[in-house]
């Protein structure tokens, strides 16, 4: 009888690690279909992906440089600006003119008389001034057609 107990229990021990070892093997394969569901995604990425992250990348490096073209446009056009305002503030002072909305606000104040001074005649000896050159737009943007 002790015989066939230790056989029995022996038995038992091997149909155990059985079922362990299935266990196991089932999990080592689920583990293998991760590995390969994660080599083909990588794949899939290194493959499509990346060419694609590639071309954005170079299309981005398009619009850094017409951003640079832009931003060195916009400084031109600024700097010409200060320079024709300085000439408009220039070329006021020298004929002496008011600015509109100045001149609208002392015509409409009344003045007593005695302070009012006679009209002084314009001046006749007036410089002849020159145009400051402006840039073309033309010339830092092209027509649609020929982008």
């Amino acid at each position: 009888i002790c015989r066939r107990r230790v056989e029995v229990l022996h038995w038992c021990s091997v149909l155990c690690l059985e079922k362990s070892l299935e266990e196991m093997l089932t999990r080592v394969d689920e583990f293998v279909g991760m590995l390969d569901m994660i080599r083909n995604d990588t794949s899939q990425v290194v493959s499509e992906n990346l060419p694609q992250i590639q071309r954005k990348s170079e299309e981005m490096r398009g619009i850094y440089r017409k951003i640079d073209n832009l931003e060195a446009f916009v400084k031109m056009v600024g700097a010409n600006v200060s320079a024709m305002e300085e000439q408009v503030t220039q070329v006021e002072g020298e004929v002496g003119t008011l600015p509109g909305t100045f001149k609208k606000f002392l015509r409409t104040m009344a003045v007593p008389g005695f302070l009012n001074k006679p009209a002084s005649p314009r001046r006749q000896s007036q410089k002849h001034q020159e145009l400051p050159s402006v840039f073309r737009t033309d010339d830092y943007f092209k027509p649609q057609s020929e982008q």
